[in-house]
């Protein structure tokens, strides 16, 4: 006879649900990295940068975009085990990309002068 381990659990709903929330939550930090990149190779860009000619976003507009992103991460990681994500948690990821995509386009918008 073996004395093997019982198999693993497979994950749970909401754990996934979770994993998927948060790599979409950190994948922001690369994907700004990779925007700024792409938009300093621009002859726009570099104009931008050389010459002063962003344009002009206010601040507190990217503020307000990773604080609603911020809040739908902590909401989607929030999701109790045991039972499937609410319509409101998959609203709140929906929300967390939005989000997200929103910011990356005020940063590629901000070289784009």
């Amino acid at each position: 006879m073996s004395n093997l381990p019982p198999p693993a659990p497979a994950p749970s709903e909401a754990r996934r649900f979770r994993v998927r929330s948060l790599w979409a939550g950190l994948l922001l930090i690369p994907a700004t990295v990779l925007v700024v990149i792409l938009a300093l190779a621009s002859e726009r860009g570099t104009a931008c940068v050389m010459q002063g000619t962003c344009a002009d976003i206010p601040g507190p507009l990217y503020l307000a975009t990773l604080a609603v992103a911020l809040g739908a991460l902590i909401w989607t990681q929030t999701t109790p085990d045991g039972s499937p994500p609410t319509p409101a948690r998959k609203a709140g990821l929906a929300t967390l990309l939005g989000a997200d995509l929103l910011f990356l386009t005020l940063v590629a918008a901000h070289f784009a002068g």
